[in-house]
């Protein structure tokens, strides 16, 4: 059976400090990952190294993995937005880039993990076994 080529969208729960949680896309779809990049970089030629854009480091992946948190500012719920991610203090961006770097590292090994998954099965030889032994 052919497997399915396009990203089926979910979302997962990840718990921070202090009671507070993010919830992010289980997994980012070829356009999602090509913004990521596309954000990220700030020059690149043929041949040579991508420089990079100092100030897009974790926040291309932060915006296009966050769904939703409980984050609030003076007891009330703050909407996602790149102004509000900007405003967090160093230590909290930092643990949401964490959790979500350590998200991703799970569901690609999970995926990995699938793509060699037989499903218990030896894989059927090219060939049938000769008769003569």
């Amino acid at each position: 059976m052919a497997r399915n080529r396009f990203v089926k969208p979910q979302t997962v729960r990840l718990d921070i400090s202090d009671g507070d949680w993010i919830e992010v896309k289980k997994e980012l779809n070829a356009g999602e990952h090509r913004r990521v990049f596309g954000r990220l970089v700030k020059d690149m030629r043929a041949g040579e190294r991508a420089q990079l854009d100092p100030e897009q480091v974790g926040l291309t992946k932060v915006v296009e993995y966050l769904v939703a948190w409980s984050l609030e500012n003076n007891g009330k719920p703050v909407e996602i937005t790149e102004d509000a991610i900007n405003s967090l203090d160093a230590q909290t961006f930092g643990e949401i880039v964490k959790a979500i770097d350590e998200h991703e590292t799970r569901v690609d090994a999970e995926i990995e993990a699938r793509k060699n998954d037989t499903g218990g099965e030896k894989a059927s030889s090219p060939t049938s076994p000769s008769l003569a032994a």
